[in-house]
């Protein structure tokens, strides 16, 4: 047993590994790839800086994440998301947050509230100087302090699971719909705030349900509607 114990070599490019997932995964969201896109390992260590195999765990790690795919001789392309797609994360991710916000509706500190709280003021800060997609940040950013406030760590680790998905669903929609995309998700993520911080664990079941239809309704109907995988075009600021 100790022989095997002492033949366990800690992971020593882990930190290295994170960072370039990092990079990878902020290049993906900030539009800089398109949805299907080929990921070149050369490429991308060369941009970096750094050897091959750093990029090809961080890929690795990607892809545990959802958002990468990996076929022999084909290599590694960004998650392109069909109509299935959306629809099985959007039944999860309800699941998971209808619980999520009633666990909070009891469990929420006033360190939650004031964690989500300042959310809502960065994202009035950043409604007409940030672009779309750093509002997409603060709004997952959001949901992050919400499943943190049910004080439930396997239904956070749940939520980490399919985070980097939900982030590629909320690029499509914002380029599926325009309409005052900003002001709107303010307004939705307010009257969360207030559900939660009333107590009132129906009402929050409630706004969370509507919160989530509309954020996928529309992009399913969208992806039924093309009978495609959906990619991102441009910049989602543009």
């Amino acid at each position: 047993m100790s022989e095997g114990v002492q033949g366990i070599r800690p992971p020593q490019r882990r930190g290295l590994t994170e960072q370039v997932a990092d990079s990878i995964r902020q290049a993906i969201f900030s539009g800089s790839f398109g949805l299907g896109d080929h990921l070149n390992e050369a490429d991308i260590a060369d941009r970096l800086q750094v050897s091959r195999g750093p990029v090809r765990e961080a890929l690795v790690q990607l892809k545990q994440e959802g958002i990468v795919t990996m076929k022999w001789h084909r290599g590694a392309h960004i998650m392109q998301l069909s109509a299935t797609d959306v629809r099985e994360l959007s039944s999860l991710r309800t699941l998971l947050e209808v619980f999520a916000i009633r666990e909070a509706a009891s469990a929420a500190t006033t360190s939650d509230l004031d964690l989500m709280s300042g959310v809502l003021t960065a994202m009035s800060k950043a409604v007409d100087d940030q672009s779309d997609f750093d509002m997409i940040q603060l709004d997952a950013q959001f949901h992050d302090h919400l499943y943190r406030a049910a004080h439930h760590e396997r239904l956070w680790n749940a939520w980490s699971s399919i985070r980097s998905q939900v982030m590629l669903s909320l690029l499509v929609k914002r380029h599926t719909s325009n309409e005052y995309y900003r002001h709107r998700v303010i307004a939705e993520h307010r009257e969360l705030f207030d559900v939660i911080s009333s107590r009132d664990a129906d009402a929050c079941e409630e706004a969370i349900r509507e919160h989530l239809s509309g954020t996928y309704d529309r992009l399913i109907v969208t992806f039924e509607s093309s009978g495609e995988a959906h990619a991102i075009a441009g910049q989602p600021g543009g």
